[in-house]
């Protein structure tokens, strides 16, 4: 199930402090550090805003990925 793989990494991410990238259900993104992970939940303190976001585990469109800012993205994968 993908909550259950989606808590897993959300561990992980949190326990690395790795920024993610989060997109929800109704189309709405996220993207910053985990602050805390429940059972079917988690907290995300969203880049753009600076505020908290409460996310549960089965609004998640796609499954979180590592957050990287456009530049490391074309470094990576050497766009110019």
């Amino acid at each position: 199930m993908i909550n259950e793989h989606e808590h897993e990494r959300a561990l992980i991410f949190l326990e690395r402090k790795t920024k993610v990238h989060i997109l929800r259900n109704d189309g709405i993104f996220y993207n910053g550090l985990i602050l805390e992970v429940g059972d079917k939940f988690f907290v995300i303190l969203d880049k753009v805003s600076g505020k908290e976001q409460f996310i549960f585990f089965s609004e998640l469109k796609k499954p979180l990925e590592p957050y990287t800012e456009v530049g490391e993205w074309n470094q990576k994968n050497k766009l110019k």
